[in-house]
Parts: structure tokens; C-alpha cells; sequence
């Protein structure tokens, strides 16, 4: 038992297992035993104030005060007319004493003269009561309160000549003190400093989120107990950031873009606001974009996707195919509405930044898009996506002819090839059509009548035609932005997000014409053709280059060979047993094949290839290199004018990297040091020393400081003249009413079913989830039998 003694006397028990202080009884006519061992606290010294407890009892018009007195060293508590130079200093003394004994504290009032504070006051955070709500009010949510009339407080007064001094201080708390396991939670020690800061803008920036951006403190800083702060403080951060650009974040990326026009000329973009000076529309381009559109943009593929920001502005980027049969970015806007209007604004934008229009765009079936290209880009071919035309085939197929094998086959090998003239489709499709009855399909005519958009059959003159057939090279960049992207980002973070997918898709680039400079291809066959086109080829142009070289090898032999005027006619044989005739000309030196596949994705076809052997031809020629698929430096421009020397905008920036140099400097030494206190000690030391020398004496993080970090993440400061605003929240055409659960299944239900590849029947399953349907079904009706 322990040692019970009177108000304002020694505490005898020290031994506290967590250090933060003696716990001892006040006096008089409570019973030795239970009441001590239900209250112990090892926080402080516990009280009983009121004397007279026999006639409270009796009363019951008061309760029994409990009061606690920390115990903690000396030189960490307070004391009247200690002496501060700074306010800051003096708070942060009175925090330091709370974290160590286990309370929070708060700012309680304040008297200032001319912005110059005189007296503060801080007080325990349980200080108080809570703040009852009108009668009839239902809160939200239910909130417990923490506030129980706790009276510790102190007093810091402004004293002329001296600084900020302890005035008052009172120490006894009427709760109990903060146990060391639950310290970390204590609101001081769950601050949002310099360390937390850094780290989540990094995050942000490379499109963390909160909780994975807590998970990656919780390693760096090694466990929970030392994060300083919870999950829902690194939420509240991002949600402040978020805040900081609130209803300015459209001025912030316009004066953004109006700064890199200032300095890079070849930078372009423009936009639109309507009535109420809410951006509408935005279009943007950078000079490597235009660069790159001079290099491969001969056929542009064009998609729009939602979510990418808060607004629900539609994403809308131009997308082309580079030398490595990669995606590569045009440039990009941000449209309000999906209307025939919008987008011709855009081709608009878009024609004048790159001075000449594509020679063939692909887009889906979307009415607005049709009639832009044919109010803006009169001289370019439009192609409608195969992909969605095809898709839709089995919703307008009638339910007898579903599960119909041939049906599939034959009308693949009649829409798909790209061997077979416009005649030939026709004739094969109305077989096909009477075939199966679809003659009267209304569906079905409707795509026949607009065969000039979509066959494969209709673009085998078209030069580079079959580069892409489909928008899935845009899909397949519009899921790249969104990984780089989350749909409750503002126009500000969407941008930074959009040029951190640039850069990152800019890399591989630069990577892969590291890898085609740098690295030997491995050779297949013994030809001297195969050898040269691996020295002029991308590495992923040599593959499909390598392969019909292969087939020319091993498959490919002649049927006839003929003399007709200057011209030398070559009928060859390939591995389906079809002939094709190769044509050269003896006076132009050139080459031409009847299956037009180097007019079509500019690359030499085997059959070609099988001429170039016979004749004892050893490099490749000229005429027959395209452009297309040549390594960067041998690339030739589809269009013409544009400027060689646009990358020199470009510069390395050497603060960056002795940046990045010093971190790489502190790391290492942390690795070297840790585990070990004594140089752990030593090199805080010298890193203070540094400090002092660079920065010099007492400078503290202040509040403008830190809204410059938040500047610096942004790249920008909020403007102080608004003239552009954010628009309104835009319904698209995909968004509406969420259908509940019974609605979809109904709606699926309603579908006609697909063929099963692994156990032929038609339904609602594939071969991927075959087994497990299966499954399921069975055991229904083992439980029906029973």
C-alpha cells in the first residue's frame, strides 16, 4: 500500500514504471484500499480538495474533486518568473513539460498592443466544458468530449526590456495524465511538421495517396511510435493542400502556361470561358509534342475519358504511334461539353499550333466528332474505330445466330483482312449477309453504308493505314494519365500529374533509343539484309523487319519470273499457298508488292525481301527504308517545318541535381551510422553546427515559410486577381443515376449470352471462370435434391 500523506507534502513513491511522475493520497476520512487502487495513476501526485466529505455525502450536491500533480525533472517544469526571449520559445517550453508528463495543451486568450502580444494564456486541453447543442439539434455524428473542467493553465506577460515571463502557473490537473503507450496519440505529438510536409508533397506529387504515404512514413521513420502523427492527419494535409488553390486553381494553370510561353515561344495554348468567366474549354502543347507530331503525325488516333479531375472536365488527348510502335502525346485539351462545337474547337487549336493537320484520324462513332472533322479537317481521312464496331456485334446479332461459329469466322476473315479490295469485301460481305439472313438487319446495312469509315479493305491505298485500325492506343494512354491522375484533383494537380506522365512516357522513349544505339541485335539468319537492317532499324522495327526476312527464308519461293517492257515481274509462293507479284522497275530502281504492305505500315514485305536475295542484294535500299520505323536519329518527318533545334528550350537544371546529391550524401551516412547513438549524437551535432552557418542564428520555420512549400509543390502562388474561375461540375454523357443491384442484374440479364472457348456452351461465363461457374451450379442442385 502506499504512503498517504496531506496537500502540499512530499510524495514518497517513486517507483513509476514509465517515469512521468509519483502518484500519493491527501488525507482525512476516505478509507484506506479500494478508492486508491481504482484512481492510481502513475502520471502525478493524486488530491482530494474537499475537506469536509461526510456532508457532500449526505448532500449530494457536490462530487468529490480528484487532482493530480505531475511529476516530472526540474528542469523541464515551468516556474513563476521564468524568463523567455521569444513567445515561440515560451510555448514551446510549456509543450515540451506536457508531452513529457502526458497532457495536451491549447491557446486559451490573449491581450495584444499595436500586433504585439502581451499577455498568453495556455491552458490544459480538458480545460472547459462542452459546448451543449440547441434543443431539437441532432448532431451528425456522436462525438465523446474530452473537456472535464481541468484548471492547469499558465500565464506568459510581456515584460519591457526582459521578454515573455511566467506569470501564473498552475500544475494540478483533475484527470489523469496520458500513459507512455498512448502518448503518441496526444495531439502534441501529432504534428504535421517540416519532415511530414516534405514527404507528403513528394507523395502527392508522385500521386500517393494518404493512406499509402502513411504506410511509406511508417517505414521510413521505423514503426508507429515514431511517425509523430496518424493517417487522419496526413488526410486533413492533403485536403489542405487541396484547399489552397480552392476557385483559383484555373487563373494558377493559365498564368502557369502564360509564364512558359513567356519564356519557350514554341510553347502554345489557348482557351475559352463562358458569360460567367468559368473555363470552358483548354488546349495545350509543348515543343517536344510538336516535334514529335512533325515526326509521326501522319495518322493521329483521338479519345476522350472522364475522371481525371474534380470538375469532370473531359480529357481529350491527340495520340500517335513513334518509332518503337509506342504511344506518343500531340498535345491535349480540357473540354466542358461533347459537342460537335467543342471539338472543332480543339482540331482548330490543334491545326494552327501544328501549322499542318493530320492526314488520317481515327475517333469512335461519336456524332460530334464526325461533324468537327468535317467542318475542320477537310483534307484528313476519318477512320471510325474497328474495335467498337465489332464489339457491338453480338448485341445486334438475333439470339439463334449466337452461338453461330461459322457466322463469327466468316465475317472476321471479311472485315478484318487487309489483303482483299474494296470489291472483294462487298462481295464477301452480301454472302454473308444471305447467307445467315442479316440482308434486312438494320444495324448491319447501317454499317455497310458507312463501310468507307471503317473496312480495312477501303484504306489498303492509304499510305501507313494500318499503323492503327483502332482507339485502343488511345485507351491505352488515357489509362496511362490516370495512373498519374485521381478524379478529386484540382486543374492545378491534373496538370502536374499529366506532366509527370510526360515525362515518365518521355523516358522510356529516351530509354529505348539509349537500348537501340547501344545494344546488338541477335541475328536469325545468315542474309546481309538482315545484318543492315539491324543497324538502321528501331529495336522494335528490326523485330517485325527480322521476321519476315525469316519468311522469306524459309518459306517464300518463286512461281514465274517475267520481262514486260523495263518493268520485271516476279510471281511468288508464300507458306498459305498464295501468289503475289512483285514488281521492279529497272529504270526508277524501285520496288513494289501486290499485298501493299510498305504502303501500308511502312515495312518491307517478305515477298520483297525473297527479290532482294534472288538479285544478290546485300543492303537494303534507300526507297525501301520508309520512315517510320528508322532509329531516332534516322526518322524522317511526315510534315514539313518544323524546327530542328525546339529541345534546346530545354535545360538541365544543376540545382536539382546537387539537390538530389545531397540527399544521396545523407542517406549514405545514415545507413553508415545507424544503430550506433554516440555518432547518431555527433553527426546531429555537426548537421546543427551547418545549420547555424548556413542559415544562420534562430531561424524558425514561420507560417509564410511553410505556405512557400505549399507554393513550391504547386509551382505557383495563388493569384490575387481572379479573372478565370474553375467551372461547375459537368455531367458527361456516361454519368446519371447509379442502378441499384436488381436493376443491373436485370439489365445483364437481358444481354444475349457468349460462347464458352473451354466448354462450349453459350451463357454468361468464359473460359476463365468456366470451373467455377460450374461449380457453383452444381452445388445448386445438389441443394435442391436434398
Amino acid at each position: 500500500m502506499e504512503n498517504i500523506d496531506r496537500l502540499g507534502s512530499t510524495s514518497t513513491n517513486s517507483a513509476v514504471e514509465d517515469g512521468l511522475g509519483s502518484t500519493s493520497r491527501g488525507s482525512t476520512s476516505i478509507n484506506d484500499g479500494s478508492i486508491m487502487n481504482d484512481l492510481r495513476n502513475p502520471g502525478g501526485s493524486l488530491f482530494y480538495t474537499d475537506s469536509d466529505s461526510d456532508s457532500e455525502a449526505e448532500s449530494n450536491n457536490t462530487a468529490v474533486e480528484v487532482s493530480y500533480l505531475p511529476d516530472c525533472p526540474s528542469q523541464l517544469k515551468p516556474y513563476i518568473g521564468q524568463i523567455f526571449l521569444r513567445l515561440d520559445d515560451a510555448t514551446e517550453f510549456y509543450n515540451k513539460y506536457a508531452r513529457h508528463v502526458g497532457f495536451d495543451t491549447r491557446k486559451h486568450g490573449s491581450k495584444k498592443k499595436v500586433d504585439h502580444v502581451t499577455w498568453l494564456y495556455v491552458v490544459c486541453s480538458r480545460e472547459g466544458r462542452r459546448k451543449m447543442k440547441m434543443q431539437g439539434h441532432e448532431s451528425k455524428r456522436r462525438r465523446s468530449s474530452r473537456k472535464c473542467f481541468c484548471k492547469a493553465k499558465i500565464a506568459f506577460k510581456f515584460c519591457k526590456g526582459i521578454g515573455y515571463v511566467v506569470n501564473q502557473f498552475y500544475e494540478i490537473h483533475n484527470h489523469d495524465m496520458v500513459e507512455l503507450r498512448h502518448k503518441r496519440f496526444m495531439r502534441l505529438n501529432r504534428n504535421i511538421d517540416l519532415l511530414h510536409q516534405k514527404f507528403i508533397l513528394d507523395c502527392a506529387s508522385a500521386n500517393i495517396g494518404p493512406t499509402l504515404t502513411f504506410k511509406l512514413l511508417n517505414e521510413v521513420l521505423g514503426g508507429l511510435d515514431y511517425v509523430g502523427c496518424t493517417v487522419v492527419e496526413v488526410r486533413n494535409y492533403r485536403r489542405d493542400l487541396r484547399a489552397y488553390t480552392s476557385w483559383a486553381d484555373a487563373q494558377m494553370v493559365l498564368n502557369e502556361m502564360s509564364w512558359k510561353k513567356e519564356n519557350c515561344p514554341a510553347f502554345t495554348y489557348d482557351f475559352e470561358v463562358n458569360s460567367q468567366d468559368m473555363l470552358t474549354r483548354l488546349f495545350w502543347c509543348d515543343p517536344i509534342a510538336k516535334k514529335n507530331f512533325h515526326l509521326y503525325g501522319d495518322i493521329v488516333s483521338f479519345d476522350t475519358t472522364y475522371s481525371t479531375n474534380r470538375y469532370c472536365m473531359i480529357f481529350a488527348p491527340f495520340t500517335g504511334k513513334d518509332n518503337h510502335g509506342r504511344p506518343v502525346a500531340f498535345g491535349a485539351g480540357l473540354l466542358s461539353k461533347e459537342n460537335a462545337d467543342s471539338f472543332a474547337w480543339l482540331f482548330e487549336r490543334f491545326v494552327k499550333c501544328m501549322g499542318s493537320a493530320p492526314k488520317l484520324i481515327i475517333t469512335d462513332q461519336d456524332l460530334g466528332m464526325k461533324v468537327a472533322v468535317e467542318r475542320v479537317l477537310v483534307d484528313t481521312r476519318h477512320r471510325w474505330c474497328m474495335w467498337h464496331i465489332m464489339f457491338k456485334v453480338v448485341e445486334k446479332l438475333p439470339k439463334n445466330l449466337l452461338g453461330n461459329e461459322d457466322l463469327k469466322k466468316e465475317l472476321n476473315n471479311c472485315v478484318w483482312s487487309e489483303l482483299i479490295e474494296p470489291e472483294e469485301f462487298d462481295e464477301e460481305w452480301n454472302k454473308v449477309m444471305e447467307k445467315y439472313g442479316l440482308k434486312d438487319n438494320e444495324w448491319f446495312s447501317s454499317m455497310f453504308a458507312s463501310r468507307k469509315f471503317w473496312v480495312p479493305a477501303f484504306f489498303r491505298d492509304f499510305p501507313m493505314s494500318s499503323l492503327i485500325k483502332t482507339t485502343s492506343i488511345s485507351e491505352s494512354q488515357n489509362i496511362f494519365f490516370k495512373r498519374y491522375s485521381k478524379s478529386r484533383s484540382n486543374l492545378v494537380e491534373f496538370l502536374m500529374n499529366y506532366n509527370n506522365a510526360l515525362d515518365g512516357q518521355r523516358s522510356n522513349n529516351n530509354r529505348l533509343e539509349y537500348l537501340d544505339f547501344n545494344t546488338i541485335p541477335t541475328l536469325k539468319t545468315n542474309s546481309a539484309l538482315e545484318k543492315h537492317a539491324s543497324t538502321i532499324y528501331s529495336d522494335s522495327g528490326f523485330k517485325l523487319i527480322q521476321s519476315e526476312i525469316e519468311e522469306a527464308v524459309d518459306n517464300v519461293t518463286m512461281v514465274t519470273v517475267s520481262n514486260i517492257g523495263e518493268n520485271e515481274i516476279y510471281v511468288v509462293n508464300d507458306k498459305f499457298s498464295k501468289n503475289w507479284t512483285v514488281s521492279y522497275s529497272t529504270s526508277f530502281d524501285s520496288y513494289a508488292c501486290s499485298c501493299k504492305m510498305f504502303g501500308r505500315i511502312g515495312l518491307v514485305c517478305s515477298h520483297i525481301f525473297w527479290v532482294l536475295r534472288n538479285k544478290k542484294i546485300k543492303l537494303i535500299p534507300n526507297e525501301l527504308h520508309g520512315g517510320r520505323w528508322l532509329k531516332s536519329k534516322f526518322v524522317k518527318a511526315v510534315h514539313c517545318g518544323f524546327d530542328d533545334d525546339i529541345e534546346t528550350f530545354i535545360v538541365a537544371d544543376e540545382t536539382k541535381q546537387e539537390y538530389r546529391d545531397m540527399h544521396g550524401d545523407f542517406y549514405d551516412i545514415a545507413r553508415l551510422i545507424e544503430g550506433d547513438s554516440d555518432k547518431i549524437r555527433a553527426f546531429r551535432q555537426i548537421m546543427a553546427e551547418g545549420r547555424k552557418e548556413v542559415l544562420g542564428e534562430g531561424n524558425v520555420l514561420s507560417i509564410s515559410e511553410k505556405r512557400l512549400m505549399i507554393e513550391n509543390f504547386y509551382g505557383s502562388h495563388v493569384p490575387s486577381q481572379i479573372d478565370v474561375h474553375p467551372p461547375d461540375v459537368i455531367k458527361t454523357k456516361g454519368c446519371g443515376r447509379r442502378l441499384s443491384r436488381l436493376e443491373k442484374e436485370m439489365r445483364e440479364m437481358s444481354k444475349p449470352g457468349r460462347k464458352c472457348g473451354k466448354c462450349g456452351e453459350v451463357g454468361r461465363h468464359d473460359s476463365r471462370n468456366c470451373d467455377k461457374i460450374h461449380e457453383e451450379n452444381n452445388k445448386k442442385k445438389r441443394r435442391n435434391q436434398c
